[in-house]
């Protein structure tokens, strides 16, 4: 624990108070689920482009990134054109697709699409378990955050920085999700970008660091990372963003699909201007701390000893902001899995209100699960953010992006080709990655050989299903 100035108390307490508000605020105009799940199909593209750079840049990269640059160098940055690659994808392909569907959650699409019911229980099921892998992540992020600064031990940071997310989302819903998703990603691009002059005036400028990292270890400037491994990290944040639930969820919100277009196009400049700055706080704090028992605590020990303290303080409230805004929209998603579609398939006849009901309850239970597995030692958060990631490639990618764009999938093949892929990833994980090829790749090409070559010999959709998806 560091000497922590009073300025970061205040200014943590104000954001947590804020975030609070607007969830209550939010809250008041949602009365049915659609009000509470999509808020009320009411985004428009600029709110909608912060919120899906906001529910993307995670602890995983706030926490994750900036340990992972700091222990490996620069090279790691060239995952993030898989990642934009992911988004054109989702732009061209899937997002306006998915708007002008107008479900509530993504296995309303895979229901309607490939007509089953089973398919529809099991993609639900699929999302509560990946995103409590992601949910993980954020809980270590946040115990590693309060402990390093304020002395708290770790599953009391986690349970004050999940507790406070959990109660705005339970009450506000998407839409408190959303507007206070905006303000976050405005807090993550503007703290981190301001930050990043002053920490290399301290650090000795830009051409000390960089001859001083590359004098420390050469591959910190040149390439710790083989082709292999930047691939499987690419192909899995890429492949995953594309079809990622989450995200999906988003699009259900928006007003149409121009802004669901916009929205993405907006959320590429927040994640370009972060990409670059989590890479310059990366080396800089290798710079200044060369051995540090801890890399994914690099950006907690910059806030406190490295900046002034009201800019250390709103680096602390991003790094929140980044937990917290992805855990409100995971939580959501996951939630939603349970009570619109896990329970709406038990009981038929529920109403309105009894799902809203199961829907917070869902939250607690999801709030509460990881915190078992958080208290664990894990790897880096990054690489717990990219197994999971691999994971949703695995068994959603071709089942959403093939079928959004080939009539001829088939519901067998939808089944066969998500519990396919996600058997491969796992296997692959536990043989330990043989030839050095990330779990993403065999689970991404198993899946979609399934989708493609069972959807051949099985029953076709009917037509009324693929309707919504393909135009006459």
């Amino acid at each position: 624990m560091f000497e922590v100035s009073p300025v970061f108390y205040y200014v943590i307490a104000g954001y947590f108070l804020m975030i609070v508000v607007i969830g209550f605020l939010a809250g008041r105009g949602n009365k049915t689920s659609e009000d509470h799940l999509v808020a009320g199909r009411s985004i428009g593209p600029v709110i909608g482009g912060a919120a899906l750079a906001a529910t993307q840049l995670s602890a995983g990269t706030f926490v994750g990134t900036v340990g992972v640059l700091y222990m490996t160098g620069a090279s790691y940055m060239w995952y993030w054109p898989g990642m934009f690659a992911g988004w054109l994808v989702s732009a061209i392909w899937v997002a306006p697709k998915f708007q002008k569907f107008k479900g509530v959650t993504v296995p309303d699409y895979i229901e309607k699409r490939y007509n089953s019911k089973l398919a529809k229980a099991i993609a639900a099921g699929l999302i509560v378990i990946a995103y409590t892998v992601y949910l993980i992540a954020q809980y270590v992020a946040g115990g590693i955050l309060m402990e390093t600064i304020f002395g708290l031990p770790k599953i009391w940071g986690a349970i004050i920085t999940i507790g406070i997310t959990m109660i705005y989302t339970m009450k506000g819903g998407m839409k408190a999700t959303t507007y206070s998703d905006f303000i976050q990603a405005i807090i993550m691009a503007g703290c981190f970008f301001a930050a990043v002059p002053i920490l290399y005036s301290q650090a000795g400028g830009f051409d000390f660091v960089g001859r001083f990292v590359t004098e420390l270890q050469p591959s910190l400037t040149g390439w710790h990372w083989s082709f292999k491994d930047i691939l499987g990290f690419a192909m899995a944040f890429g492949l995953s963003v594309a079809i990622a639930p989450y995200e999906l969820a988003r699009m259900y919100t928006m007003k149409s699909q121009k802004a669901v277009r916009m929205a993405i196009g907006f959320s590429f400049i927040f994640q370009a201007v972060i990409a670059v700055s989590v890479c310059l706080v990366g080396l800089a704090m290798r710079s200044l701390y060369p051995v540090m028992n801890n890399a994914d605590a690099a950006s907690s020990i910059m806030a406190v000893n490295v900046l002034p303290p009201l800019v250390g303080a709103l680096i602390v409230v991003a790094i929140l902001a980044a937990i917290m805004s992805t855990v409100s929209g995971v939580m959501l998603v996951s939630a939603s899995a349970i009570s619109h579609d896990i329970y709406g398939l038990i009981n038929p006849k529920a109403t309105d209100k009894q799902k809203l009901r199961v829907n917070k309850i869902a939250i607690v239970i999801l709030s509460i699960l990881p915190l078992y597995f958080a208290l664990h030692p894990f790897d880096m958060v990054q690489f717990i953010v990219i197994v999971q990631s691999s994971m949703v490639a695995s068994f959603f990618f071709a089942t959403v992006v093939i079928g959004l764009n080939w009539k001829r999938a088939t519901g067998t093949a939808a089944l066969i080709s998500m519990l396919g892929g996600l058997a491969t990833v796992l296997l692959w994980y536990v043989l330990g990655k043989p030839f050095g090829v990330n779990e993403v790749i065999p689970g991404v090409i198993v899946s979609t050989v399934l989708l493609i070559a069972c959807s051949f010999v099985t029953k076709p959709v009917p037509e009324e299903s693929l309707a919504p998806f393909f135009q006459k």
